[in-house]
């Protein structure tokens, strides 16, 4: 039998390979409060497709530059099934913050983006998801850890 010179690299990727299949899926319950409401480690896990998630969001944006405070049409921007992710997945809608960002950057305009979003999760009442007064355009988020943005689900 012969045995490759590279035996220990390609042992070494595969148990790598078999770590990150482990780890993504359960990293949700090391991660504070529950995934259903925050969807922080919701994606890539073994609880997809568990709930209904519907939401509402009144994006607000404070323009330094001209001193000004205005709201975001969410059609100007994102379609139908954009307009619903951007209003009730918090990394969406951070997403979309840094996208205003960016786009009034290029008009050369140093903004501030806030956001008054209610969901609601498998039919039960709406309740505040995000912080409205937490600039989301100047916060941090990483999908390894809590966002301090996010509201508790209780």
């Amino acid at each position: 039998m012969i045995i490759p010179k590279y035996k220990n690299v390609a042992l070494g990727v595969m148990g790598m390979y078999f770590v990150i299949q482990l780890i993504l899926p359960i990293r949700q319950h090391f991660i504070q409060d529950n995934v259903l409401w925050t969807e922080e480690g919701h994606r890539l896990s073994w609880r997809m497709m568990l709930r209904i998630k519907r939401g509402q969001a009144k994006y607000t944006i404070k323009n330094h530059t001209k001193n000004t405070v205005e709201q975001v049409r969410l059609k100007d921007y994102l379609s139908h099934k954009q307009r619903g992710l951007a209003s009730s997945k918090p990394d969406v809608i951070w997403q979309f913050s840094q996208h205003l960002k960016s786009v009034y950057a290029a008009k050369g305009d140093s903004i501030s983006v806030y956001v008054n979003a209610r969901v609601s999760v498998n039919g039960r009442p709406a309740k505040q998801l995000i912080k409205p007064d937490v600039d989301l355009a100047n916060v941090e988020w990483s999908p390894w850890k809590h966002s301090d943005w996010i509201l508790p689900s209780k």
